[in-house]
């Protein structure tokens, strides 16, 4: 009987230690082929485009959203936004958030003029663990944040200039957001962005 005991428990043991090594395996594959995936879209970083920009990507003395475009983007009121400023096309707005704090944003356009820059932009960031790229809702548009001044660029290999996307929150005497409203402000700009795309897509003329 002890016998068989013993031979139960080496056989549980045996079994056991394949299981592992196999579930090792696995993850060990299942790692490589991610790798091989990020390797590949920063390789092959080109989108299909759905639409014409290239009035969303020119330069201009007008803002790029009014303030109640501004306010349909983020699903507030046309009374909780309102602009600060235009510099050569490049806009702030004074933005009053349901949970009545106020934040800044901008919208601008990069004049890079060179699709090169645009390229390296997205495969560096493709590249790097630390940069959070997203791809907009349309689908043909790169959306890169920033790592450390949290500010978006609306990268499109179409286009040799980006769309930028700031904030800020300053307010010395008052409190500092909390997590949940730093969040808010992030969506934010994604939304402002896949608004943007949307609102300045026209049909892709095609030559005969």
């Amino acid at each position: 009987m002890k016998k068989l005991s013993i031979l139960t428990v080496f056989l549980v043991i045996l079994i056991t230690s394949a299981c592992g090594n196999s579930g090792k395996k696995e993850n060990k594959s299942s790692n490589r082929v991610e790798t091989k995936e990020k390797a590949k879209t920063a390789n092959d970083f080109h989108l299909q485009q759905k639409g014409d920009y290239t009035q969303l990507y020119t330069p201009g003395e007008e803002c790029k959203l009014t303030t109640s475009q501004l306010a349909q983007a983020l699903g507030y009121s046309d009374g909780q936004v309102e602009e600060q400023s235009n510099y050569q096309g490049n806009c702030w707005y004074k933005v009053t958030h349901p949970g009545n704090f106020t934040v800044n944003y901008g919208i601008g356009l990069e004049k890079w003029g060179d699709k090169n820059i645009v390229e390296d932009q997205i495969k560096n960031g493709l590249k790097n663990e630390m940069v959070d790229v997203n791809i907009s809702e349309s689908g043909d548009t790169y959306i890169k944040r920033h790592p450390v001044q949290g500010f978006l660029l609306l990268l499109n290999t179409n286009y040799g200039n980006p769309i930028k996307i700031s904030y800020s929150y300053l307010n010395t005497s008052g409190p500092k957001l909390t997590d949940s409203q730093r969040e808010e402000q992030k969506q934010n700009t994604y939304k402002i962005a896949n608004y943007l795309i949307d609102h300045y897509q026209k049909p892709i003329k095609h030559k005969s």
